[in-house]
This record gives structure tokens, sequence and C-alpha cells, in this order.
């Protein structure tokens, strides 16, 4: 019995040396990479915050016990800070370290990424006199005047953390200066530590894997390290194993409550002669989703909502895919009005007989043919071309426009051309396609077609531009097997010129027409 005291003694002493300098706390380490390193500190652009609470070695009197809470957000995307608040008590000591985060995230191109953190520590060491038992305790002068003994110090800390897509690797090294603290009687050696770790997130439907792995270099202490293995299922419920080169094998649960609260249960036990003196660590560990990134970023352990946020037009369920998903529904919807809108054309083209009443059916004049203005546009005019153009027309314009009775006009809303040339946009094919597929099939063969190219420039050479690219189409056409005397061309001058390029542009458009009834062949 007495053997087996001093060597549980013996382990909560070198259980509180090294929970001092490392803090551990498996169950957070998983929930919130932020304990891992500080870098992390608001890099998926949430704010977060957890608390933990790890029972070591239960069933011994004194063992160590750690008391844990953090917070990290983001500031402008790009920066983030964290709270981390440790308060460990074994035995007679009392260990509490304060420290504070900084980070600064870089985003290095495509999905890797790259952060930095510093952190100003402050670590305070107490022991308490009171509660001590040794021998000859009435001649120590310490003890008959001194109720306990206490030291402050400060250090500072420096991590780096880098990411690409599931994979997270980081180092941290929280004791930089590593300064003593003093006490009243002596002073007591701070251990300069290192920390690493990696783990690699592997999504397949409903589940994550992560696999993980931490080493632990304390230049006192030596080496430890630590596996562990956690299988997440619909971001709502995980299990997570663990073991550690101290002989311990953890086993731990965790869900989501809600989709701002989670929470976490970790058992461990110990396989070696002095671990299996106690009944094993136990750790409980909860978080908090206090604020939520407009566009959800791992690493998070916080499951998304199905609902609307109301004050975000964004949702909480928005998987990381949303953003690709929306995109796709937009280029579905766009295909669908298109496909819509050549139907329509096929439709007033194909079955609507009967001519219109504007600009498309003038009467004839024994002067000749006279401009005549739409009364749906006032302001503009017609231009007849009476150009010819021997190399499609077997007669140059083999039939005056004005004398013609056409059906309603359409607009080719697609069909442009480069700005300021007749050089037909790659863009125009597929409606000049769907047009020509109209005119050269059914009743409609034997049709006669007008072209009209609508130009805002009042000058010649504006008159010259709208003409030619008004025959760019007519030759596309001819190209797709429509009879060139077939197709007539015309020219509309608008009065009134836009100011803006956006409607500058639009005022150059292309519309066509058939004629109301079959030629005469």
């Amino acid at each position: 019995m007495k053997m087996k005291t001093i060597t549980a003694g013996a382990l909560i002493l070198l259980s509180a040396i090294s929970t001092t300098a490392q803090n551990h706390t498996p169950g957070q380490n998983y929930m919130n990479k932020f304990t891992e390193a500080p870098a992390y500190a608001g890099f998926n652009g949430n704010a977060e915050g957890f608390l933990g609470y790890r029972a070591m070695m239960t069933g011994i009197d004194g063992a160590p016990k750690i008391l844990r809470a953090n917070f990290n957000g983001n500031i402008k995307g790009q920066m983030g800070y964290g709270v981390d608040v440790i308060n460990e008590k074994a035995g007679n000591f009392n260990n509490t370290i304060l420290a504070l985060s900084y980070a600064y995230h870089v985003q290095l191109g495509g999905e890797a990424n790259l952060s930095f953190a510093i952190t100003p520590t402050l670590l305070r060491s107490a022991f308490d006199l009171a509660s001590a038992k040794t021998f000859g305790a009435a001649a120590d002068p310490v003890f008959q005047n001194q109720a306990g003994l206490s030291g402050t110090g400060f250090d500072a800390g420096f991590s780096v953390m880098f990411n690409i897509k599931g994979l997270y690797f980081s180092v941290n090294a929280p004791r930089l200066i590593c300064k003593d603290l003093q006490f009243q009687n002596g002073i007591v050696d701070a251990d300069r530590i290192i920390n690493g770790s990696i783990s690699y997130a592997i999504e397949a439907d409903k589940w994550e894997i992560e696999p993980m792995a931490q080493v632990d270099y304390a230049m006192i202490g030596g080496i430890e390290w630590a596996g562990g293995l956690a299988l997440k299922y619909n971001q709502r419920a995980w299990l997570q194993g663990s073991y550690s080169s101290e002989n311990w094998i953890g086993i731990g649960v965790g869900f989501a409550a809600s989709n701002r609260i989670a929470l976490c249960y970790q058992y461990e036990i110990g396989t070696s002669d002095i671990a299996k003196t106690c009944n094993g660590n136990h750790e409980l560990t909860a978080g908090f989703l206090i604020s939520k990134a407009k566009k959800r970023k791992n690493p998070t352990i916080f499951a998304e909502d199905e609902k609307t946020d109301p004050k975000s037009d964004s949702k909480y369920n928005a998987k990381p895919d949303s953003d690709l998903a929306k995109k796709l529904e937009e280029e579905i919807k766009n295909r669908d009005n298109e496909i819509k809108r050549l139907e329509g054309l096929i439709d007033d083209c194909c079955t609507n007989n009967t001519p219109s009443s504007d600009v498309n059916s003038p009467k004839p004049s024994d002067d000749g043919p006279k401009p005549v203005v739409d009364p749906n546009e006032p302001d503009q005019e017609t231009v007849i071309n009476t150009e010819p153009t021997p190399e499609y027309d077997e007669v140059a314009q083999p039939r005056d426009p004005q004398k013609v009775k056409w059906l309603e006009s359409r607009e080719l809303i697609n069909v442009r051309f480069a700005t300021n040339t007749t050089r037909l946009l790659e863009s125009s094919k597929s409606d000049l396609d769907a047009f020509a597929n109209i005119v050269a099939h059914n009743f409609n063969a034997d049709r006669d077609i007008l072209i009209i190219s609508y130009t805002n420039d009042m000058t010649d050479y504006g008159k010259q531009i709208a003409n030619t690219r008004s025959m760019e189409i007519k030759k596309y056409l001819v190209a797709k097997g429509i009879q060139s005397k077939r197709i007539i061309t015309s020219v509309k001058r608008l009065r009134n010129v836009s100011d803006t390029p956006e409607g500058r542009y639009e005022d150059s458009r292309i519309t066509v027409s058939l004629e109301a009834k079959p030629r005469d062949k």
C-alpha cells in the first residue's frame, strides 16, 4: 500500500510538470484546433468559444485537474484574435496561464493558406503551504511565516500553420522567452517546448475521416507523441480515438446539440503499471458558436443550419460547394430562358401569319418607295438599301422591302458585332443557326426574309457600317443554305443617340422579319 502511494505521488508530480508545460486537452484538440496552435485564430471566419474540464488519474487524491476556457474570432477576413485561459491544480500546486493571440492569414494561391500568430503570455504558479505536510515544518521559517508561495512571469510564443484543402499542419512554440518564475525562496525553471501537429480531413459523402498526429519536444522533458483518428457523420456526431507515448488509450464521443452548441466526452485508460493505479482520465468539452462567417470555412466542428439566418441571406447549411451549385442553377435557368426565347421566336415566325401594322406594312406609291417611320419607334428613319451584292445576289435587291407585307419583326438579342467593327461575334452564331433552321423548312421556305441593322451614327459612315453588318448576316445565312435572292437587307438610323456605352450597344441591334405570305414563284 505504501509503495502504491509513493508511485501514485510520483505520477502526480510528473503529470503536474508535464501538463503545465504542454497543456494537453485531447478532447478539445479535435473540436478546436486553436488549442493546438494560436495561428488557427479566426481562420474559419467564425467567433467560437470552448470550455473544457479534464480530471487526470481519477481516484487518486491530489491528481491534476485542468480547467480551460478559450475564445477566438476573425478580424476583417485576414486577421484573427484569441484568448486562452488555463488553470491547473495538482496537489498543492495551482498554475494559471493567460495567453492572448494575434494571427494573420495569407492566401498563397488556389486553396493553399499560411497563417502566423504571436502570443504574449502571463504565467502564475502558486504552492499552498497551509495544506502541505512535511516533517520538521515547525522548524522551517518559510512554513512558519508564509501561508503560500507564488511566482508570476511573462513569456511569449509564436506559431505557424499551413493549410491546403483538408491538410492542416502547425508548429507552435509557446515558450520562446522561457523566463524562470521568481518565488519568495527560489525560482521554478520553465521548460522551452515545441508542439507540432498534422491532420488530414477526408470527406466521403456524409462521412468525414480525419487522422491526426502530434509531437511535443521539451528541452528538459524530451519527446512525447500522440496519434488519433476521428470519424464524423453528417456533421452531427463523431467518434475519436487516440494513443500516446505515455501509454494512454483514449476514446471520445461528440455530437452537435444544436447548430451552435457541440459537446464531447473523452475517456482515457492507462496501460503502464503506474497508470493502472488510477481510474483513468476524464474530459468534458463544450463548444459555442457565437457568430458565424458569411461563407462556411473549415476547420469547424459546428453543424450547418438549413434555416436562413434572419440577419443574412446566407444559410448555415450552405455546403462547401454551395456556391458552385448556385452557379449551376443560374446557368440552367439562363439556358432555360434562352430555350424559351428561341421557342418564342420559332412560334412567332412559323405560326403567326397575320401581318403587323407597323413599319413592315407600307402601301406602294407611284412615286417609288419612301422612308416610313415606325409608329412604335418614332425616333428612327428607314434607309433603303439599294446597293448591289454581286457576290451573292442574282440581282441586286430583287424586291423593295417597302412593298412587302412582313410579319412582326423580332430582335436577335444575342447577335452582336465587335465594337465599331463589322466583325460578327462568335456568340452570335447560335441564334443565327436557329433562325436559319426556321426559314429553311416547312412553309417558311418560300418566304422572303428582311434583315434590319440599326445604327445610332447619323453620318454616312454609320450607315455604311450598319449596311455592312446586315450584309455579313446575309452572308452567314447564305453559307447555311438560304437562297441569296430571298434575303433583303435594310438599315435604320436612330434620330436619338444614346449617351452611355450600354445604350449605344443596345442601339446597334439586329431585327429579322418573314414575309406574311409565301412569295410568288
